[in-house]
């Protein structure tokens, strides 16, 4: 208690010295350390609680989410099929989530620390046993979220500590093989991929969109990393493609489009209706440059495209939790929230530290101010769904921020 208290006093005295302008250097240093500090207790205790969120709400057959608790605009969705590729896909988010809470030390209680471990391995299992989905109608393709995030969740696990050497790698392997082949087996011709085909329905969809484009590249990388088998053609077409979406802005265009076009006023083609996809964007373009694909993307452009989402950060509140798609300003959606947290969180481990280091407290506000007091957090009313996959994405989120946010010295910034 007494050294909260000092701290905050400290605090408070380092910001009133730089607003009078007679704080020494080491002085104004040692207030944003403290600053950076009581950042990451937050984003500690909220990574924490969502964890114990996940475990008590996981299903019985290891998997998270479901069909019921259906919102009015979700009784259209009664494919069972439909509801296998989400509950794929939250399930694969969710046991990423525990097994990147896993490797961080100290952070879970020995009882908190086997729980994770028993229900990343169940989720394993169920993934392994739901490999194969099929797509659910002509025109509803789903199923690619199930592929792209089901191959996601075997590339974390494959290479994680609790499952590389255990007797279920093989069989995480083969899950992640099933899930690239249907994957690339719903590449469209454009190059990219969406999860429906509402105007051709052909047997290869016609339709894609930037933002899963951008997953699957993800994905794609990380099987190759590990030796998988995957044409690098299809990888670099993919790229091509995601290249091809972005905008003189720093936007994404939302679909793939012949000749990509700016929109004006309150369209979604613009910084405003794009917040989201920046992150994931410009994260799968910089990854496939390292990876040695030929893809425009630097350091600085990454770290401009997080300022601009904490920048125009309100359109995403406004849209957080309403209960119609594309209902907000510049048709953002409630889905869009968490989504662009996460991969904001996934770019941070690329900047230098103190880029990272600027813009991981904010990160973790925007995240931690979501969570309901039960643990949970939620942008967007979809059965079941809606909750484990929000904190799935937030806690994978904060840690990726707590990570930044270590005392290690930081490295010299990127002009901005």
């Amino acid at each position: 208690m007494i050294s909260r208290l000092w701290s905050t006093v400290l605090l408070k005295l380092g910001i009133g010295a730089v607003l009078l302008g007679f704080a020494t250097p080491s002085f104004a240093q040692e207030a944003q350390e403290l600053r950076w500090q009581a950042s990451r207790q937050e984003a500690e205790k909220s990574a924490v609680r969502g964890v114990e969120w996940l475990l008590a709400a996981q299903n019985a057959d290891g998997s998270w989410g479901g069909p019921g608790k259906p919102s009015p605009s979700d009784i259209f969705w009664t494919n069972p099929e439909t509801h296998l590729s989400w509950q794929v896909a939250t399930t694969g988010l969710a046991m990423t989530a525990l097994l990147d809470t896993l490797a961080e030390d100290g952070l879970l209680s020995i009882a908190q620390h086997k729980q994770a471990q028993a229900s990343a391995t169940f989720a394993v299992d169920f993934l392994v046993a739901n490999a194969i989905v099929k797509r659910p109608s002509e025109w509803d393709t789903d199923n690619t979220w199930a592929y792209v995030y089901g191959l996601a969740a075997m590339t974390r696990a494959a290479k994680d500590p609790l499952f590389a050497k255990s007797n279920r790698a093989a069989s995480i392997r083969a899950a992640g093989m099933d899930f690239l082949t249907q994957l690339l087996a719903y590449q469209t011709p454009s190059g990219g991929w969406a999860y429906y085909d509402m105007e051709q329905t052909t047997v290869v969809p016609q339709w894609a969109t930037s933002f899963q484009t951008a997953v699957a590249i993800l994905g794609m990388l990380d099987a190759e990393a590990l030796g998988w088998s995957v044409e690098k053609r299809r990888i670099q077409i993919a790229v091509n493609t995601l290249m091809r979406c972005r905008l003189p802005d720093g936007s994404y265009t939302y679909s793939v489009k012949p000749v990509p076009a700016y929109d004006a006023g309150t369209g979604i083609d613009n910084v405003r209706g794009s917040l989201s996809r920046i992150q994931v964007g410009n994260l799968a373009l910089w990854r496939a440059k390292q990876a040695g694909y030929s893809a425009a993307m630097d350091l600085p452009e990454a770290a401009r495209g997080l300022g601009l989402l904490f920048r125009e950060h309100h359109y995403l509140d406004v849209a957080r939790g309403r209960p119609m798609p594309h209902e907000a300003y510049h048709y953002n959606s409630g889905y869009f929230y968490f989504f662009g947290h996460y991969y904001a969180g996934e770019l941070l481990p690329h900047l230098p530290a103190q880029d990272a280091k600027r813009w991981a407290p904010a990160l973790i506000r925007e995240i931690t101010k979501t969570q309901a007091a039960d643990g949970s957090m939620f942008d967007f009313y979809m059965n079941s769904y809606g909750r484990p996959y929000g904190v799935a994405y937030g806690v994978a989120g904060l840690l990726r921020a707590r990570a930044a946010l270590s005392p290690a010295v930081p490295a010299k910034s990127l002009e901005h």
